[in-house]
C-alpha cells in the first residue's frame, strides 16, 4: 500500500514539519513520495511564475528533507486543490495519500474525491504524533462479511511493514430502536464481533472487541475518545466508477467528532 504516497504541500512550516514526519515514520526504501503543490488560479497573470517558484521550492525542500534513497516526485499546478488533487492521485496511480489536517479544519469534501487508502494526519497546534501511530489501534467495522475481511486484510498488511507492537480495538455500533427485540440483536452483534476478534487474534494478539448500542453517531466517537488511540480505522464504500467515496452520517461522526490520525481505507 505504502508504494506510491500521495502528499499535499502547501510550504507552511506546519506541511514541512509534516513532510519531515513522513520522512522519518512512514517512508520506507520502494516507497515513491508524490510531493504536490497547488497555486490558486486567483493569482492571475502571476500565477505561472508562482507555479515555477514553488517547483522550485518544493523540489530543494525534499531534497533536503528525504533520505537519498527514497524516489520523489515534485509536482507543482493551478487548480482547486479539492479537483486537481484527486485527479493527480488517478493520474500518478498513487496507492495511498497523506493529507495534513488541522483540528477543525474541514477535510470532507476532499476526502470524498480520493477514492484511494488515505491518511489523515491531524494535528493541534501544529505538533504531529510523537508516538507509532500503530501503537493502539481503533477499528470501526460494520460486520459486513466482505467489506470487514476486506478492511482487516489491509490493515493485516499494513502492520506485517511495522515492528510496534499493536493493541487493536474493535467497536461495532448497533443502533436500537425496538426495545423488545434489542437483547436478540445485541447478543447476535456481539457473537458475530468475537469470531471477527478471534481471527484478528491469529496475526494480532492484542486484540479486543466491544458492541456499543445507541445512537452510533454520537455513542461510537464518545467511545473512541474515552480509548485515546493513536490510529482510528474507518472503511469507505466506493461509489462505482465516479472515484468518490461514499460518506454515511456515522462515518462523518467518526471523522469530526474525534481527534486522533485517521486512516481511511476504500472496501
Amino acid at each position: 500500500m505504502l508504494t506510491r504516497i500521495l502528499y499535499p504541500v502547501d510550504l507552511s512550516p506546519r506541511s514541512q514539519k509534516g513532510l519531515a514526519w513522513i520522512a522519518n515514520r512512514v517512508l520506507q526504501k520502494h516507497s515513491t513520495l508524490v510531493a504536490v503543490h497547488v497555486v490558486s488560479p486567483a493569482a492571475g497573470l502571476d500565477t505561472p511564475r508562482y507555479v515555477h517558484d514553488a517547483e522550485v521550492t518544493l523540489d530543494t525542500l525534499c531534497n533536503t528533507i528525504l533520505a537519498p534513497d527514497i524516489s520523489c516526485k515534485v509536482i507543482s499546478t493551478a487548480g482547486d486543490l479539492e479537483e486537481v488533487l484527486p485527479e493527480i492521485a488517478h493520474t500518478e496511480r498513487c496507492s495511498f495519500a497523506i493529507l495534513p489536517v488541522i483540528q477543525g479544519e474541514s477535510i470532507l469534501p476532499l476526502v470524498r474525491q480520493m477514492a484511494i487508502p488515505q491518511f489523515l494526519l491531524r494535528t493541534e497546534n501544529g505538533d504531529f504524533p510523537e508516538e507509532d501511530v500503530f501503537t493502539k489501534i481503533v477499528m470501526a467495522l460494520d460486520l459486513s462479511p466482505e467489506r470487514t475481511e476486506f478492511l482487516l486484510t489491509r490493515m493485516k498488511d499494513i502492520l506485517s511493514d511495522s515492528d510496534i507492537p499493536s493493541t487493536i480495538h474493535l467497536l461495532h455500533g448497533l443502533p436500537l430502536e425496538d426495545a423488545e427485540g434489542s437483547q436478540n440483536l445485541v447478543h447476535a452483534a456481539t457473537e458475530a464481533l468475537e469470531q471477527v476478534r478471534s481471527e484478528v487474534s491469529k496475526w494480532n494478539p492484542d486484540t479486543v472487541a466491544e458492541v456499543i448500542s445507541g445512537q452510533p453517531e454520537e455513542e461510537l466517537p464518545r467511545k473512541i475518545m474515552s480509548i485515546q488511540p493513536t490510529l482510528l480505522v474507518v472503511g469507505l464504500a466506493t461509489h462505482g466508477e465516479m472515484w468518490q467515496l461514499i460518506l454515511g452520517s456515522t462515518a462523518e461522526a467518526l471523522i469530526n467528532k474525534t481527534s486522533c490520525p485517521v486512516l481511511i481505507i476504500p472496501t
